[in-house]
């Protein structure tokens, strides 16, 4: 009977994801609200969830130029995928498209960004594809915008992860 249930439960394509999505840099309302509507549009993403937004600064490296040091919005959003439809590594593709699409260039660490979406949860997944794929992240429990924006739409995750 476990076993049977083990099985049922590894099949069941649909999870819950959780993205993180923060831009400091331009428009920032509108970066948001438009990495949003191309995630759910190109994800089929169904009963989706959104934190309000959360303003911080900047995280930066010790010397960084000052120009860098402009707040951030952040934001989460949850929502179910069908994984058998977009598996992970799909996902991070479509991510990383609508990032450039959204006018983010390749630039030095920690510098501003228009728009940054990571993926922070997959339900109960644990994934590492060299340090491409991390899931959680990392930063997850460790970055306060994360764990209020999580904490706000879907805290018993974050349960989980303690």
């Amino acid at each position: 009977m476990i076993n049977k249930l083990r099985a049922i439960l590894f099949r069941k394509k649909i999870k819950r994801i959780i993205f993180g999505l923060g831009s400091n840099l331009g428009d920032r309302n509108f970066y948001l609200d438009k990495a949003v509507q191309d995630l759910e549009m190109q994800l089929d993403l169904r009963n989706i969830k959104r934190s309000r937004i959360f303003k911080n600064p900047a995280m930066l490296l010790p010397d960084s130029p000052l120009e860098w040091d402009q707040e951030f919005f952040n934001i989460a959003v949850s929502a179910d995928v069908n994984l058998k439809k977009f598996p992970p590594q799909k996902i991070l593709e479509i991510v990383k498209n609508i990032e450039k699409k959204l006018g983010r260039r390749a630039r030095e660490k920690w510098s501003p960004r228009e728009i940054d979406i990571d993926i922070l949860l997959i339900e109960d997944l644990k994934i590492q594809i060299d340090d491409k794929l991390i899931i959680p992240h990392p930063g997850l429990m460790e970055r306060e915008f994360f764990r209020k924006t999580v904490g706000e739409i879907e805290a018993e995750f974050l349960k989980n992860e303690k």
